[in-house]
């Protein structure tokens, strides 16, 4: 078993999922008090659309077979109910609010799986995607993502979530790269020296991700040189996989790659990330990959 796992996998769960259960005025800054407006709140690129392609009145055995599907065509399987430890699943229901959640989780967490290209997921070691309606961790922490190394899964959560899709989507990618780092490190944690090498001087982390409960917590894009977020600088766990996931949600990779060009240091991580994505999809997810996906229009977004 991986150290990541031996040194405690309830602990890491509640400090790796910090980022998926935050929303607007919670947590506390690294460092500094926070100010201003939650930038999932304010910049999220809520004019990206995200629908089903299933009728209106489609009932829980059509959502979940369709789902299955195009998980499958992925080489995923789909869990709805777990185990998954040091975690609570509740599961959908027939009834038409649990229906209603489903289809807004499944418009977000399928077309942003597919935009990997065949054979990352084998590569990345992600076999399986739990589908719940609402997670909890060690016994009170709700998410709206967690990975789940056991079973080289990542489990996603509608729990009455109160993000625009896109917010969402950037949760899907950042959960799971959570999993690609310990697949390819043995450890959630790894301080990977070629990446805090891309930091400028002076440029100092938190304690990590579950540090960001017990005050007001606002998660502005861009506050300083170097990070893509604020909360990219609870920890370089963090700071990674919120890199891979802005640069993999429509909407946010135009950001991005618009402050790279000012932000040499974004820039270099920017680089960085597209490099390690490019290996893992064994050359197929290559820089114009994410020229694209930088330049993507709204309507473009989801199906």
């Amino acid at each position: 078993m991986r150290m990541g796992i031996r040194a405690g996998l309830a602990g890491l769960m509640l400090g790796l999922g910090a980022c998926a259960a935050l929303g607007p005025g919670t947590g506390g800054a690294p460092g500094r008090p926070a100010q201003g407006p939650d930038s999932l709140a304010m910049e999220c690129p809520s004019e990206f659309r995200y629908e089903l392609p299933l009728p209106a009145g489609a009932g829980l055995d059509a959502l979940q077979a369709h789902a299955a599907q195009r998980l499958q065509a992925l080489g995923l399987r789909v869990n709805w109910d777990g185990p998954w430890a040091h975690a609570q699943a509740q599961q959908f229901s027939p009834q038409a609010a649990d229906l209603a959640r489903l289809r807004r989780l499944l418009a977000v967490v399928l077309p942003a799986l597919e935009r990997y290209q065949p054979g990352f997921f084998q590569r990345a070691g992600l076999q399986e995607v739990g589908l719940v309606k609402d997670l909890v961790v060690g016994d009170t922490q709700m998410r709206l993502a967690m990975p789940a190394p056991d079973r080289s899964a990542v489990v996603y959560a509608d729990n009455g979530n109160p993000l625009c899709a896109a917010g969402m989507e950037l949760r899907v990618h950042h959960e799971l790269y959570h999993l690609v780092e310990e697949r390819l490190f043995g450890d959630f944690y790894y301080r990977d020296p070629a990446w805090l090498a891309l930091n400028p001087e002076g440029l100092d982390y938190g304690q990590g991700g579950a540090t960001a409960y017990g005050g007001v917590f606002h998660n502005l894009g861009h506050p300083a040189p170097g990070l893509v977020s604020r909360y990219a600088q609870y920890g370089p766990e963090e700071d990674k996989a919120e890199v891979f996931g802005w640069l993999m949600t429509p909407g946010y990779a135009g950001r991005v790659k618009a402050w790279s060009e000012q932000d040499l240091t974004l820039a270099a991580k920017r680089r960085f990330m597209m490099a390690l994505v490019h290996r893992l999809s064994a050359g197929t997810m290559s820089e114009s990959f994410f020229e694209t996906l930088a330049r993507q229009q709204p309507a473009q977004a989801a199906h």
